[in-house]
């Protein structure tokens, strides 16, 4: 395959003219690894110097640039695909360096367009390190404000701030008959942390989230209370086990790597399993023995499905990961990551993404990813963002 062929693909694709052999050479290509480097070169040629794309400006050659720029940073790129079931799209956050430019430019695009396309939400930062730890007296520490090294103690045993931003219990020798106090980590829209607990056991604590859980373990198990979403790396202990208690179940381990997200404004409840071997039970005493790779669902019942069990801990490596979801389940998560208001004008029930996005990016990025495709466009207003279809936004700028 030469430079020169993969351009003829291409520009065959902008226009339209290629048969479907050749839509699944060029698909093959763009998402074949060994061809990255030598694509990412074609982007960094003097595009308007050649015949690919075809009739396109400079300022569309300056944003597709920009976009394949942002893209080997990290980003994963945007395409579309039909649903099966609907008369609308999925957009697919493909990996493809040609991906972003393939399916999701405008035909034209003038230099107002690009200007407010990369000017909106400049200002919105994503999260960080951020957590508030509420000790049993009551008295607050702002985690992010405080100096490394020891920060509190509580009925002998030492609370420390790393320096890689962990906070770690110390327990002191012979508390086995000392009545444990109970601390509370929460983290607040736009923050995350990760906290060593008494046992031993990490827990990273997602945005707009709170684990309370004891100073010391001294029962006979380990009881922790989760609401929002974190994912558990627990200490092996089998005369303890360790339990994690939502408003909808009851998760119980003996050492395992899991993932909870039990957000007050989802419909269900998730428990994922990534290694070892968990058991959900509900209130009305229903429950199931998940295995690495499945995920519970609870929504009054116990439904079990096998699942790629590592998409969701991908917020815990600083990725989005969607898979084939609503823009209001996307929207509820970038509200909690860049504290962001969320107003819809419009029908957008059938729009859905599917891919991973880096959490690192500010949100300007995101949504313009997001916006190239066509189907979804945004307004921003100070903190809130206005979704709105493509085709009710197009309607207001003519107007």
């Amino acid at each position: 395959m030469t430079p020169e062929t993969f351009k003829s693909l291409l520009s065959g694709y902008r226009t339209g003219s290629l048969s479907p052999a050749e839509q699944q050479q060029l698909m093959a290509l763009l998402h074949d690894p060994a061809w990255r480097e030598q694509l990412e070169s074609l982007f960094t040629e003097d595009l308007s110097a050649t015949e690919f794309p075809v009739n396109a400006g400079k300022e569309e050659l300056d944003l597709v640039y920009e976009q394949v720029k942002l893209q080997t940073a990290e980003a994963k790129l945007l395409t579309f695909r039909p649903m099966r079931w609907a008369a609308a799209a999925v957009a697919v956050l493909a990996i493809g360096i040609g991906g972003y430019y393939l399916s999701s430019m405008p035909a034209k695009l003038n230099g107002d367009a690009i200007s407010n396309v990369e000017q909106k939400g400049e200002h919105i930062l994503p999260g960080g390190n951020k957590a508030v730890l509420t000790l049993s007296d009551g008295s607050q520490i702002e985690l992010d404000d405080m100096a490394n090294g020891e920060i509190a103690k509580e009925s002998g045993v030492k609370i420390t701030k790393t320096a890689d931003g962990r906070l770690l219990y110390t327990v002191r020798e012979g508390l086995a008959h000392v009545k444990p106090a109970f601390n509370t980590i929460s983290t607040p829209r736009g923050g995350q942390y990760q906290v060593a607990l008494p046992d031993g056991t990490m827990v990273w604590l997602n945005a707009a989230s709170s684990l309370k859980y004891p100073s010391s373990f001294t029962g006979k198990d380990r009881l922790v209370a989760l609401t929002g979403e974190a994912y558990f790396e627990v200490a092996k202990d089998k005369k303890r086990p360790f339990k994690v208690k939502t408003e909808q179940q009851e998760v119980e381990v003996l050492g395992t790597h899991f993932n909870i997200n039990a957000y007050d404004d989802e419909e269900v409840v998730k428990t994922t399993l990534i290694e070892g071997s968990v058991k959900v039970k509900l209130p009305s005493n229903k429950s199931a023995v998940l295995k690495p790779g499945q995920q519970s669902v609870v929504l009054n019942d116990i439904k079990v499905n096998q699942v790629d069990a590592n998409s969701a801990i991908d917020w815990k490596q600083g990725l989005f990961w969607f898979n084939d979801e609503s823009i209001y389940s996307i929207m509820r998560q970038f509200s909690r990551w860049y504290n962001i208001e969320v107003e819809y004008r419009g029908d957008v029930r059938n729009v859905r993404f599917g891919g991973q996005v880096s959490r690192m990016k500010n949100l300007a990025q995101v949504l313009r990813i997001m916006e190239l495709t066509k189907s979804i466009q945004f307004k921003v207003e100070g903190n809130k963002i206005i979704v709105m279809p493509y085709e009710l936004s197009t309607q207001n700028q003519t107007k």
